[in-house]
């Protein structure tokens, strides 16, 4: 177990995380086993705003294609 500390569009996030097995070379999997409700609440709204701007940028994408 670890602590793990990162920033986010929605503010930092703060959480208990396991560490897993690396699928690839210079990657560090890991899942959160504890969150605070605060830290979760900000984890949601990161993720939501990812998918969010992915899904504009593939609006953006279709729109720009010459066909």
């Amino acid at each position: 177990m670890a602590r793990l500390l990162f920033v986010s569009v929605a503010g930092p996030i703060l959480g208990t995380v396991e560490m897993l097995s690396p699928l690839f070379q210079g990657t560090q999997p890991f899942r959160f086993v504890a969150l605070y409700d605060d830290d979760e609440t900000r984890l949601h709204a990161a993720i939501q705003f990812s998918l969010d701007s992915h899904r504009r940028d593939q609006q953006q994408i279709e729109k720009n294609r010459p066909w």
